[in-house]
């Protein structure tokens, strides 16, 4: 168990544009999206809103059940997942270990002192999208075009290959998987900047078991 980040690569405002779209093709889309699927089975109480019909307040425009805000983060998700594009790199990255060992080897493999990846790819918490404020879970950070050239500036002296990788496969602080992160980072940075896309990244508690 634990907590996870995923990204996928979006164009902003086609995604600003289904909040109050009214668009019933798209609801529909979006509700028979297989992730979005998995999130609409959490049980809710009869207080709080479901992520189902969190989906309908965003695209029918109704009234924000503010008490179930995180609702709202995975009616995001499904939204994003159906109106954004999949990247290179899909593997989820572990908050905590993974990312703190990522940043361990930007210090010691290649003297980059300045990067909390998970920071940068939660870009602190911020989105424009006009949800409720979520407490807890899932963060939402959104990366844009700028701060995507910036990010790839930094990890310049990153040249990693699969062969590297592989070279890695004994270590026993797991640094293969580590490189495996970096690489896959850069080429989704790289693969947004290449189609005008911005990242937009999640982090919650893992739900598959």
């Amino acid at each position: 168990m634990g907590y996870y980040i995923f990204s996928y690569g979006i164009k902003t405002d086609q995604i600003l544009n289904a909040f109050g779209s009214k668009d019933s093709k798209l609801q529909k889309e979006v509700e028979e999206n297989d992730v979005f699927q998995d999130y609409s089975d959490f049980e809710v109480d009869d207080s709080k809103t479901s992520t189902n019909q969190a989906l309908i307040d965003i695209i029918q425009k109704n009234p924000f059940n503010h008490k179930s805000n995180y609702a709202y983060g995975y009616a995001l998700i499904g939204l994003c997942d159906t109106l954004g594009k999949e990247l290179p790199y899909g593997q989820e990255i572990k908050l905590g270990y993974e990312t703190d060992l990522i940043n361990k080897v930007l210090t010691e493999d290649f003297s980059i002192k300045d990067i909390e990846i998970e920071k940068y790819l939660l870009a602190d918490n911020s989105h424009p999208f006009p949800i409720p404020k979520i407490v807890e879970w899932p963060l939402i950070g959104l990366i844009r075009q700028p701060q995507l050239q910036e990010l790839k500036t930094k990890l310049l002296s990153l040249n990693i290959t699969e062969e590297q990788i592989e070279e890695l496969e004994d270590d026993p602080e797991d640094r293969e998987f580590t490189y495996a992160h970096l690489k896959g980072i850069l080429d989704n940075i790289n693969y947004c900047l290449d189609n005008n896309l911005e990242l937009i990244s999640f982090c919650h508690k893992e739900i598959y078991c």
